[in-house]
């Protein structure tokens, strides 16, 4: 069934990554796609970066020994720490997440901009000087959203929403153009526009899906496959993963592994 399908390997602090993942899923055809869930160790936006380095890089060895054809660092926070340093090391070809603060800028001239991350994303030289290379009359509002991810990995989507939105009251005062800066925050995008009609949303899912579909040709014939691998048996997690692989998958496995080696399946 799986001969001669991409596998794709894809890791996030948690289940934010299942975001971009869905966008890839409806973009492509014929690939298995591996996706790990560092439940135990995320959210990562609160970690040093050399935290996250060390994270990062077992997590991509994990899916290495799947024998996967590429990855993708399905986090924003995991990309700048960690996948400048992959790539000039492994050969394989390995994709990341941005905030998607360019296409926000070029269809906002001079206009300023919030940018909803993890703290980690925000401080990260790989976020200034994504900024400077855009040499544009913009003002960029970070806005540091920490605790956000964990409501959302537990399903907590009405709380998530009360987090968000006392944040968002305050920053629409100032600018109605938001940049979700983590996959995690995807998730609440049509919540937002709901509550806030007239603002403009940026996210890097669409880019990256298309640019990924690209480069690796994911244009197979046959349908799409995926495992799911959890680093936590929490039934939370373990229910709000259901919850969302079965919004856009109906072939899809989940398991648990703990340390990266034994699997137990759920």
């Amino acid at each position: 069934m799986l001969a001669g399908k991409k596998r794709i390997g894809l890791f996030d602090s948690g289940l934010g990554g299942l975001s971009v993942l869905k966008t890839i899923w409806l973009e492509t055809a014929g690939s298995h796609f591996i996706y790990y869930a560092d439940l135990d160790n995320g959210p990562y936006g609160k970690l040093t970066k050399e935290k996250v380095l060390e994270i990062s890089i077992k997590s991509f060895e994990f899916l290495l020994e799947k024998q996967v054809d590429a990855v993708l660092f399905a986090c924003n926070s995991a990309t700048s720490a960690a996948a400048q340093f992959l790539r000039q090391n492994h050969s394989i070809p390995i994709f990341g997440m941005e905030p998607a603060v360019k296409p926000a800028t070029l269809a906002n001239p001079g206009k300023p901009i919030a940018v909803f991350a993890t703290e980690l994303t925000l401080k990260e030289e790989k976020f200034k000087n994504l900024i400077e290379q855009l040499g544009s009359h913009n003002t960029y509002l970070p806005v540091p959203c920490e605790g956000l991810a964990r409501l959302i990995d537990l399903g907590e989507w009405e709380k998530a929403w009360e987090f968000l939105n006392s944040i968002l009251k305050g920053v629409i005062e100032e600018t109605n153009i938001f940049v979700l800066g983590c996959t995690h925050y995807v998730f609440l995008k049509e919540k937002i526009l709901s509550h806030y009609p007239n603002a403009k949303i940026y996210d890097g899912n669409q880019g990256t899906a298309l640019h990924m579909k690209k480069i690796l040709n994911l244009n197979g014939t046959e349908g799409n496959t995926l495992d799911i691998i959890l680093n936590s048996c929490d039934s939370h997690y373990i229910s709000v993963t259901e919850d969302i692989a079965s919004q856009f998958s109906n072939s899809f496995s989940i398991s648990v592994n703990h340390q990266l080696g034994k699997s137990s399946h759920v």
